[in-house]
């Protein structure tokens, strides 16, 4: 097992919004929005986590060959809306952000319990 106080834990994910790119589709526009470092299996085993929890997380698709997050917004819902999904999920990635720091601190001062040998 690696220390983690001396590797700390993995660098923030953070959405990179000058790769806000849109396309439009029939009656939305599908978004991806790029991150500024790839984020680790950790990272996105949390972000899978999170969205099998909450349905409003669902509508965020991350790409792993692009290192972004796509998501939809219908045409006629405005800019408005567009910029409460970017919120929303800036608030998730940091969310994500926090718990993956706090496992790794608490991970790294509290040792796993050696498994009992099993009864036969």
């Amino acid at each position: 097992m690696k220390d983690l106080w001396i590797t700390g834990p993995p660098a923030d994910v953070k959405l990179d919004l000058s790769r806000l790119n849109g396309e439009s589709l029939a009656t939305s526009t599908r978004y991806s929005v790029g991150l500024e470092e790839a984020p680790g299996e950790e990272w996105l085993a949390e972000f899978r986590g999170r969205q099998a929890e909450t349905p409003a997380h669902r509508r965020y698709e991350f790409d792993a060959s692009r290192s972004t997050v796509r998501f939809s917004c219908r045409t006629v819902d405005g800019n408005g809306m567009v910029f409460e999904f970017l919120q929303n999920l800036e608030a998730l990635v940091e969310e994500i952000n926090r718990i993956v720091a706090v496992r790794h601190a608490v991970g790294a001062r509290v040792s796993p319990a050696p498994l009992a040998p099993r009864a036969r």
